[in-house]
């Protein structure tokens, strides 16, 4: 079965063939869903031939191609860091779906590297979103089919069991660079808000810092950094040049050195000439800051996906690509 966008009556019928799948939708087409093998988050964004809003279907990643069995569980802030370590399966993934600005996010986004065994399977997903008119005013859910509860703070995981003769990963990708020729960001502290730092090595306030950008470029720059060799991006949530105070949507972490993001002047091809190179994507996440940026609404997009507030590969990202990929096992 093709991933892609789906009547809820279509969706219905795949859940009692047993199917075992990642849904995606708004609350009305997500509630009432029968008990079955799915996992489920909310966004109206979508890749499905071209980049589209839609409120009246619920896309699906089918996995039942490659998965031979699968288990369905909701975590809180007590519990989330049991996530990988409560995993039965040798060989698999862990799919999972978080609430935005609900504590379990919190935990999980400032925590999720020091978990035990998190590195053991992939872990993907996503942060559940609404349209971004709506942030703030209308918080997205996430579900699983045990019980088909939707829930605004615990967040949503799938164990898939794959077969041994395959093998999957993750893999994240990020479209802008970093601007070199900008002043080096140091922390003294984790976590999503921020106020003191280094800016070129001299004490400083990241919100004026900021505040300071703003008034020559005419926005805020995101920010971006290495992590062994991966680009990973900080997307601003809030400024408060007054105190000097920041938010971002995704934690900083104080080994990372961080600069302004070099944006890309054409997401799109970009889009498509990367994942285009793909030949085996099982579920593809990407940020609402492509979609928007990247004015991709009724433009080709060579993947099916979702379009979300957060992408996780074993960690919170933002404004990332995150693709689940299969391999067959290599002999040995």
């Amino acid at each position: 079965m093709k991933n892609g966008l789906y009547t809820k009556d279509q969706v219905i019928e795949f859940i009692k063939q047993g199917r075992i799948m990642h849904l995606c939708g708004n609350e009305d087409t997500l509630k009432g869903l029968p008990k079955g093998n799915w996992v489920a988050g909310m966004s109206p964004y979508f890749m499905d031939g071209v980049g589209k809003i839609c409120n009246d279907k619920i896309y699906v990643d089918d996995f039942s191609f490659i998965a031979e069995e699968c288990e369905v569980a909701t975590f809180d802030k007590t519990d989330i860091a049991e996530i990988a370590s409560r995993n039965k399966y040798g060989n698999g993934f862990i799919f999972i779906v978080l609430p935005i600005n609900s504590e379990v996010y919190f935990t999980f986004a400032n925590h999720s590297l020091e978990y035990e065994h998190i590195y053991d399977n992939p872990v993907v997903g996503y942060v559940s979103a609404v349209r971004l008119e709506e942030y703030g005013k209308k918080q997205p859910k996430v579900a699983i089919g045990s019980d088909g509860i939707l829930h605004d703070a615990k967040a949503a995981v799938m164990y898939v069991k794959v077969a041994n003769r395959l093998r999957v990963r993750a893999e994240i990708m990020n479209f802008d660079t970093i601007d070199y020729a900008s002043a080096p960001l140091k922390f003294p502290k984790p976590g999503f808000d921020q106020c003191d730092c280094l800016i070129n090595g001299e004490p400083g306030k990241i919100g004026k810092h900021l505040e300071r950008i703003k008034q020559e470029t005419g926005h805020y720059p995101q920010l971006i950094t290495s992590q062994n060799g991966a680009l990973v991006n900080r997307d601003i949530k809030y400024v408060n040049a007054e105190t000097g105070e920041a938010s971002f949507f995704a934690p900083i972490y104080t080994e990372d050195t961080y600069h302004c993001v070099k944006p890309n002047n054409d997401y799109l091809a970009t889009f498509n000439r990367r994942l285009g190179r793909k030949t085996d994507v099982i579920a593809c996440v990407s940020c609402t800051s492509y979609f928007m940026q990247g004015d991709f609404e009724y433009r080709h997009i060579d993947f099916n996906g979702v379009y979300t507030f957060g992408e996780i590969a074993y960690q919170l990202l933002n404004k990332t690509i995150v693709t689940l990929e299969v391999d067959l096992a290599q002999p040995s």
